[in-house]
């Protein structure tokens, strides 16, 4: 009885949340205004182009997903923002109510309510169904393949594996990040009964529904660039973000000036090989220059880079949501920049304490939480390992592949899919602990 009054309460707030946010909070963050743009020029140019002047120029930047479903709202007449940000709210809710469905299958009931909990309460819940961005999109598709992969490792129907793979497909035209995971998660499925034929079987009927999702994509990329292409993202990445960021910790120039660098080099190259070839070139062939150009900086610093990474990889881990929480409700608060304050303190352990102690409470309060719930997630790696469930080997290996994959950067939005995952790791690993510890207390017989 508590549980239904408890989820009727936060479905009350959330409502009244939203409509506050109707009125004051700000829809749009960095990536918004293209997504937006791509969406008016699908709707009314009929062609996925930034630009909306004819001739129009393919766009691979971003995939189709989001700024399709953006473009539908406004046909269907749902003009606003707003509209975009109701219809978030639904389908996480339905997200939540996925969990709920097959967490029973797949779950004790202990986690199905405090995962559920968890995805009502987290910050995560309350900021990024509210901005223009793909995460909350990219949900629903996310955690039903995972969900049906789980089912089938239950049930053993390899139905299942093909309707997963159809979903993490669609996922992927929303969210290209999650383009390789499939077969991290084909090989552990293969890899946990290596001698079961069906299972390899199974993992590539899994593998090709993927890829056959993808195809009119990839077909429509080669038709303009006669190249099987994704998304432009990798090589964007690399030059104006990564190449930018170990410059300024190598000592070479700082990371604002840094980035302005990349650009203008980039720049260059791109004209020194248009005029070359005698034409403009193409995205794919831009994103070919960077990425050269890219791999070229970064290979004279690699165990700096491969540093960088690893503390990108902690920030993605521990990162409190509650930041972009703040930036959308229009919420002020003095924030001071992790590396600034590393970096005018004495030792690394004194700007940690320096950075904590400047931080307001709430803040203070959501960055404490995360840090806890990461410290037990990495325990829960002793428990799974232990269990040996191919299950829970998936959802770790998810749950790690969405941390790293950011690199020196460090998004912590990109744990947003996996935060239930992650609380559930966190959980496994909070109960390995305890059972840890009954093992090992010492017991003192009273003396007579």
């Amino acid at each position: 009885m508590w549980f239904r009054v408890f989820v009727g309460v936060v479905i009350t707030l959330k409502i009244a949340v939203y409509w506050y946010f109707v009125r004051h909070g700000q829809f749009v963050d960095n990536d918004s205004a293209l997504y937006i743009r791509l969406a008016e020029n699908l709707l009314n140019q009929q062609a996925f182009s930034e630009s909306s002047v004819a001739p129009f120029d393919a766009h691979v930047f971003r995939t189709p997903g989001y700024p399709a479903f953006l473009a539908l709202l406004s046909f269907l007449g749902m003009e606003g923002n707003y509209w975009a940000v109701f219809w978030q709210e639904i389908i996480y809710g339905f997200c939540v109510f996925l969990f709920y469905h097959y967490g029973k299958l797949l779950f004790d009931r202990n986690i199905v309510i405090a995962g559920v909990i968890f995805l009502l309460l987290e910050p995560g819940s309350w900021v990024y169904p509210k901005l223009i961005m793909t995460e909350v999109l990219f949900l629903p598709f996310f955690f039903a393949g995972i969900f049906l992969i789980g089912t089938y490792l239950r049930r053993v129907k390899w139905s299942y594996l093909a309707m997963a793979g159809v979903l993490l497909g669609l996922g992927a035209l929303i969210k290209p990040a999650v383009l390789f995971l499939p077969l991290v998660i084909a090989v552990i499925l293969a890899g946990f009964d290596l001698k079961n034929q069906n299972r390899w079987l199974h993992a590539g009927v899994f593998v090709l529904a993927f890829v056959i999702t993808l195809s009119p994509w990839l077909i429509r990329n080669y038709q303009h660039y006669h190249k099987v292409f994704m998304s432009s993202a990798q090589g964007n990445i690399l030059a104006k973000y990564h190449v930018p960021i170990i410059w300024d910790v190598a000592g070479v120039i700082p990371r604002e000036q840094g980035n302005i660098l990349a650009i203008n080099k980039i720049n260059q190259l791109v004209e020194q090989r248009s005029n070359k070839l005698g034409r403009p070139l193409t995205a794919v062939e831009i994103d070919e220059l960077e990425q050269k150009f890219a791999v070229s900086e970064l290979r004279k610093y690699p165990l700096l880079y491969f540093r960088q990474w690893i503390f990108g990889s902690i920030k993605t881990m521990v990162g409190p949501f509650i930041t972009q929480l703040y930036d959308s409700f229009g919420i002020r608060s003095e924030r001071p920049h992790f590396y600034e304050v590393i970096r005018q303190s004495n030792s690394f352990a004194d700007g940690v304490v320096n950075y904590f102690i400047h931080l307001d409470f709430v803040f203070l309060l959501n960055a404490l939480a995360t840090i806890m719930m990461a410290g037990f997630a990495l325990l829960g790696v002793f428990f799974i390992i232990n269990q040996k469930d191919c299950f829970l080997w998936i959802l770790m290996l998810t749950n790690f592949y969405f941390i790293f994959l950011p690199g020196p950067e460090g998004y912590p939005r990109f744990r947003f899919p996996v935060s239930l995952f992650w609380f559930i790791q966190a959980y496994y690993g909070f109960r390995w602990l305890r059972e840890k510890l009954r093992r090992n207390q010492i017991i003192v017989t009273p003396v007579d």
